[in-house]
This record gives structure tokens, C-alpha cells and sequence, in this order.
């Protein structure tokens, strides 16, 4: 299975270093943070074949990349997966989790567990992940720190009075959406068109009552492309993300638009 982006890393001291991963409905990524010298050097993405199944393309992915075995400082790792409930510290019930995953979503699917509690804003964040993906990881990263994509993004401090910040992959979206400072709501959503995105996103905008909202754009969407035009007809307040301040890239790193992985590398403030 190859990479759809491939940058290979300089050479790493695996004692000092951070693997920092993120899988999602459609792809698994993975690069460096050198803890030490407050760098991030390498990057590795794969999309899913849709028609596959994910737990198997994963294996393969292992199996071929043989950096991924080795002994790193730290493993972490970040799932991007719709079926997540944000709970207020004082609705959460542990022994409720798997029934209100199940009324919510479905029970279809044979999947695990899991919680993250974002102790700084007392919120409790129950998810699951299938099961046979679960296993999968855990088999090759077993002392690895596994957190849920939604944990991760209320952990920051939102400055900005009304803001839409949105994470772009391959048929899906993931919003934060800040009203007056304070979060709304943070869910996926799968388009198919231009059109599909600009909808979900005006819909947001009348729920909350929200006007003249600015986006804040990351993940792989070309600027010159059609789903960025359509956006940018209907919303004026834009900006692209930037790589975090705190470290510094590999030269290969910075020559990929800096919105691309802004996401991705932002991660390594969490570890």
C-alpha cells in the first residue's frame, strides 16, 4: 500500500522521539517530533481503499513500514471518528456509555468503548472505535496513548468570539463551531460536492445564529479548487492554517501548503 504523501525523515534518535499518529475514516497518518530539539521532521499519509476493509489495509500499512516498530519515546495517537457524544462532567454516567453510543449511532457494528475526560473543561468525551481496528492497534502499539480527535480540539483555549474552524479530509469535514468564546459543537460531516459543504456550513450559521462568521481552514484543500471557490462565495472572513509556532519543520516539510497538516502537527502539543 503507498503513500499518498511521503516525506522521509532525517535521521531519527528514537529516545528522543515522539510517533504522533492520526487515523480517520479514510486515512492513516503518521510523523516525528523530536521532544528534544522541538522539531517535527517526517510525514506519511495513506488513504483507505474504500472497497477494503480498514483493520486489513492498517495491517498492510505495518507491515510495509518498518519505522513504525521501532522504540520511540512516546506513541500517540489520534482517532477522527464520528460516533463521539460530549458529555457535561455532570451527566456522565460510566455505566450509560455503551447504551447512549448505541441509541445515537446504532449497534450494528461489533466496536470498544473508549472515554476521554478533558479534565480542563469538564467534559467527558465517550466514543468507540470498531473493534477489529482496536485490535489492530494495540497489536502493534501497545503502550500507545490513544485519544479522540474531539478531546484533543476542546483542550484549546478559544480566543476568538465566533469562529467556525474546520478540518477537511477525503469526503468529510470535521467543525468546532465558537460562539461568543464559548463552544457549540464539534461534529463530522460527509459531503460529496462543493455544494454539500457551503449547505452544512449555512446550516450551522442559521442554528446558532451566526452572521459574517470567520473560517478557519486546514486539511488537504487547494486553494484553486471548486470546493474552495464555493466557500469562499458565500464567506469572505477566511484563514488558511499555519504550522504551529512552538517547533520548528524539516525543509521537506515546509514546502507542502502550510494548511495541508496544520491539523495533523498541532497534535504534538497534546503528547
Amino acid at each position: 500500500m503507498s503513500p499518498v504523501f511521503e516525506i522521509i525523515p532525517e535521521a531519527i534518535f528514537f529516545q528522543q522521539t515522539n510517533l504522533i499518529c492520526e487515523i480517520s475514516c479514510s486515512s492513516f497518518s503518521y510523523f516525528f517530533e523530536n521532544e528534544i530539539e522541538k522539531k517535527i521532521y517526517g510525514l506519511y499519509v495513506f488513504h483507505f481503499d474504500e472497497n477494503e476493509d480498514i483493520p486489513g489495509q492498517l495491517k498492510e500499512i505495518f507491515q510495509q513500514q518498518p519505522l513504525l516498530g521501532k522504540n520511540f519515546k512516546k506513541i500517540f495517537i489520534s482517532f477522527s471518528h464520528p460516533e463521539s457524544v460530549l458529555l457535561p462532567e455532570e451527566l456522565y454516567a460510566y455505566g450509560d456509555n455503551e447504551v447512549l453510543l448505541d441509541n445515537l449511532f446504532g449497534d450494528l457494528n461489533e466496536s470498544i468503548v473508549l472515554t476521554d475526560l478533558v479534565a480542563n473543561k469538564k467534559i467527558y468525551n465517550v466514543y468507540r472505535l470498531p473493534k477489529a481496528v482496536h485490535k489492530i492497534l494495540i497489536g502493534q502499539f501497545p503502550l500507545a496513548t490513544i485519544n479522540h480527535q474531539y478531546s484533543l480540539l476542546i483542550k484549546k483555549e478559544f480566543h476568538s468570539a465566533d469562529l467556525i474552524k474546520i478540518i477537511f479530509y477525503e469526503n468529510t469535514f470535521v467543525t468546532t463551531v465558537i460562539k461568543a468564546g464559548e463552544l457549540q459543537i464539534i461534529q463530522t460531516y460527509f459531503y460529496q460536492s462543493a455544494a454539500d459543504v457551503v449547505y452544512h456550513l449555512k446550516n450551522i450559521c442559521t442554528q446558532f445564529s451566526l452572521q459574517n462568521v470567520a473560517l478557519h481552514i486546514s486539511g488537504i484543500i487547494e486553494l484553486n479548487a471548486d470546493l474552495n471557490k464555493e466557500i469562499r462565495h458565500y464567506f469572505k472572513n477566511i484563514q488558511y492554517d499555519q504550522l504551529p509556532e512552538a517547533y520548528e519543520f524539516s525543509a521537506s516539510l515546509k514546502e507542502i501548503p502550510a494548511h495541508y497538516f496544520s491539523h495533523l502537527f498541532s497534535l504534538a502539543l497534546c503528547v
